[in-house]
């Protein structure tokens, strides 16, 4: 196996490790951990309860959205990281080799309103890799209260479903069907005269 597949086994297997004793710090001892309600959703988020996961304990602070679908975030180990969500792609705004794309200020806009400055809980897929790269990683993004990121951006006309790179088949699927519904009603990017599709 070459030197670059074991840190990413090794950085992967650490991570991990992470997010299970973050999830266990705040449970007293001999406490089952039940799946929890989540609260009404907040405005400008969507209503779908597919969306909402149910309430989790969070595992980083959004420092600011780089763009519709990169953050830059503190992780509860104090290191910093750019998260990459998994399995979405929002119009480009930040590349400089490439034009603003149609409907990436509101995409981008939206991401920041919703996350920036808020406690959000990151969750790899067992499919996807670990890392991009660029060296971002691929997250899958729950807000505080329960909300699939990733989904609502996707659901809301904000992205594309992204289902090219290793990814859980059934997320995948989830995706495709959430984009065709955003483009069945003419959500966001979707909207009529809005951007040409």
């Amino acid at each position: 196996m070459s030197r670059k597949r074991w840190e990413r086994l090794i950085a992967g297997i650490v991570a991990a490790t992470l997010l299970v004793i973050l999830s266990r710090v705040n449970a007293a001892p001999g406490e089952i951990d039940l799946p929890r309600t989540a609260p009404a959703l907040p405005l400008n988020t969507p209503s779908d309860s597919s969306l909402v996961r149910g309430r989790g304990e969070t595992n980083a602070l959004v420092i600011r959205a780089v763009d519709g679908d990169t953050l830059h975030v503190r992780l509860d180990d104090e290191t910093e990281a750019s998260v990459r969500l998994l399995g979405v792609n929002t119009p480009e705004t930040v590349d400089p080799r490439r034009p603003v794309e149609c409907f990436g200020k509101e995409a981008s806009a939206f991401t920041k309103s919703m996350t920036d400055g808020k406690r959000i809980r990151l969750e790899a897929d067992p499919q996807a890799d670990e890392v991009d790269k660029y060296g971002r990683l691929l997250r899958n993004v729950f807000l505080e209260d329960g909300t699939d990121f990733n989904a609502a951006l996707v659901r809301e006309g904000y992205a594309y479903a992204y289902v090219d790179f290793p990814q859980e088949k059934t997320r995948k699927a989830e995706l495709k069907r959430l984009e065709e519904d955003a483009r069945d009603h003419g959500r966001g990017l979707w909207a009529e005269g809005v951007c040409e599709n």
